[in-house]
C-alpha cells in the first residue's frame, strides 16, 4: 500500500499541485502548513508563477509546506472569501489561519523566505 502510494504522489507531482473546491477546502489544509495559489488559466503571469512554485517545491528547507492551487473561475466563492482581487494570488495559511496574502509573481526564493517568516 506505501509503494503505491509513493507512485500515485510522484505521478501527481508530475501533473502539478492538488486543486482544492470549495467542498475539500477545510479538509485538506486542516493542521497543515499551506500555500494556496489562486489562478486562471487564461492568466500569463500565473503560467509563470507555476513555474516558480515547482521550482520552489524542488528546493524548499521546510518538508511540511503543502501547496494547492485554486482556479478563480471554478471557485469563485473561496477567491471573494479570501478577498482574492488580483492574479495571481498566493496565499499562506497555518494551521487554518491566513498568516499573509500576497499578490503577483513570487519567485521561488521569495516564496521560500515567507515560508520561513510564516511557517517556523
Amino acid at each position: 500500500m506505501k509503494i503505491i502510494m509513493v507512485f500515485l504522489i510522484s505521478i501527481i507531482s508530475l501533473f502539478g499541485f492538488e486543486s482544492l473546491s470549495s467542498s475539500n477546502f477545510d479538509e485538506k489544509i486542516k493542521g497543515k502548513s499551506v500555500i494556496i495559489d489562486f489562478y486562471a488559466t487564461w492568466c500569463p503571469p500565473c503560467k509563470i508563477l507555476a513555474v516558480n512554485l515547482k521550482d520552489y517545491n524542488e528546493m524548499k528547507s521546510q518538508d511540511n509546506v503543502t501547496i494547492f492551487k485554486v482556479d478563480v473561475d471554478e471557485q469563485m466563492a473561496l477567491a471573494k472569501k479570501y478577498n482574492i482581487t488580483k492574479l495571481p494570488s498566493v496565499v499562506f495559511i497555518k494551521d487554518g489561519k491566513v498568516k499573509d496574502l500576497q499578490f503577483g509573481v513570487l519567485s521561488a526564493d521569495e516564496l521560500e523566505a515567507l515560508s520561513q517568516k510564516h511557517f517556523k
